[in-house]
């Protein structure tokens, strides 16, 4: 089975040999006769920005776009001919999707349509923070992912059994691009005081400088003797371009993540690869960690085998997995913990703290769930509640409970 990585920093898809048969960023181009993706998008982002777009991905909408892009009108159909890019370069059907768990129900509905019309077979969607699970098994974890529009923060939190995505927060002005422009604007200040030129004044410019900073992204580093060349008119112009002051930029923009609580910080490689931005974190958090992408695309496949045929479903939670071990298929989330693979005796029922639903875990004593828990999350006496498929018969729940009400489900967990 293959599985597809979508998300707003590009889309990638890994064969069932966990090999990955293709990689691009999440931006499209249309050159006036055709559309393009990906990196040959990304080298006309600034020469040629009305004709570029690049948040289809992240927001994954029927939102109309600004400008036409040929025959595409809007988000969809730019996510339409991209996985028909895609599947035209790996021959991709039967597939499962890693999403962001900040996606909606209805967002994923849209998407199944979109890469059923492109001529997928989708099994089901999975929350990608949940096959970012940690060597070391950290209880808690938080996951920064950033991608060309927007951070994202996940908290992923680990039960005696479980794991489940507990919380997701996005930053618009902490994606790739800002970054970049950040920096992209510190360099025109320092053109603009040394020789009284301004390269982002002409798109060609822009362009060039834009694609020079990029490659310092795509090393992983800033370069000792950084200089910025611009060609315009057949004369070429430079700076030199102080590293430290791209540095403190970059310190300033990660102030908005907060991390006040984050003793454990997980990075995609695609964050990672952001020049000082691992160092910059470590002197924020107790730890922090990059994870490996090959462990993650087996870890995902591990996941997908708890899909069922015919019926495609979203895994925001499933118990835990043994690192790099041929374990038995997990079971999917609501799917009943007493099963072969984990006995009544093996799992401690202690006091529920959390019901999952569709696309997070809240907790028990939020007021959403005020109609049948109280304050102190305990259920109501005359609610007409059903845990584990009875009447309740005690009012403190108890992790795995499945808990029914007023035609909704969730499974009660317990949050460290």
């Amino acid at each position: 089975m293959h599985l597809i990585d979508i998300n707003d920093g590009g889309l990638t898809c890994t064969n069932d040999q966990g090999e990955v048969v293709y990689e691009q960023p999440s931006i499209a181009y249309f050159n006036g006769k055709s559309l393009l993706f990906g990196y040959e998008a990304l080298a006309n982002v600034k020469s040629h920005p009305q004709a570029c777009a690049s948040q289809y991905m992240g927001r994954l909408s029927d939102e109309t776009l600004a400008s036409p892009l040929g025959e595409a009108l809007n988000h969809a159909d730019l996510i339409f001919h991209h996985l028909k890019k895609m599947i035209a370069a790996t021959s991709t059907e039967d597939c499962a999707f890693l999403i962001p768990a900040y996606f909606s129900d209805e967002q994923l509905q849209l998407l199944l349509g979109v890469a059923l019309a492109a001529g997928l077979t989708p099994c089901g969607f999975i929350n990608s923070g949940l096959a970012r699970q940690t060597a070391n098994n950290e209880p808690n974890f938080y996951l920064l992912d950033i991608g060309l529009r927007q951070g994202q923060l996940s908290s992923v939190a680990r039960t005696d059994t479980m794991l489940a995505n507990t919380s997701t927060a996005n930053f618009d002005s902490l994606g790739l691009f800002s970054i970049v422009d950040t920096w992209l604007q510190e360099i025109a200040n320092v053109f603009l005081d040394s020789i009284r030129f301004d390269p982002l004044h002409s798109a060609t410019t822009e362009q060039q400088a834009f694609d020079q900073v990029l490659t310092w992204v795509e090393q992983g580093q800033l370069p000792q003797d950084a200089r910025i060349s611009v060609d315009i008119d057949g004369y070429s112009r430079s700076a030199e371009i102080n590293i430290n002051q791209l540095i403190n930029q970059l310190s300033q923009q990660l102030d908005q993540l907060g991390l006040t609580d984050a003793n454990h910080l997980v990075l995609t490689p695609r964050a990672a690869k952001i020049p000082m931005l691992v160092d910059l974190l470590e002197s924020r958090t107790a730890s922090v960690c990059v994870s490996n992408n090959p462990i993650y695309f087996e870890q995902a496949q591990k996941l997908a085998q708890s899909f069922v045929p015919g019926q495609v479903e979203r895994l925001n939670a499933h118990p835990l997995l043994d690192f790099g071990s041929a374990s038995t298929p997990p079971t999917a989330s609501g799917n009943d913990l007493n099963s072969a693979d984990t006995t009544a005796e093996q799992v401690e029922r202690g006091p529920a703290t959390h019901l999952l639903g569709d696309s997070a875990a809240t907790a028990i004593t939020n007021r959403s769930f005020e109609a049948f828990l109280d304050e102190d999350g305990l259920l109501r006496p005359n609610a007409q509640v059903l845990v584990n498929g009875q009447p309740a018969r005690q009012a403190k729940l108890k992790h795995s409970d499945q808990v029914s009400f007023a035609g909704n489900s969730w499974q009660a967990i317990r949050v460290e």
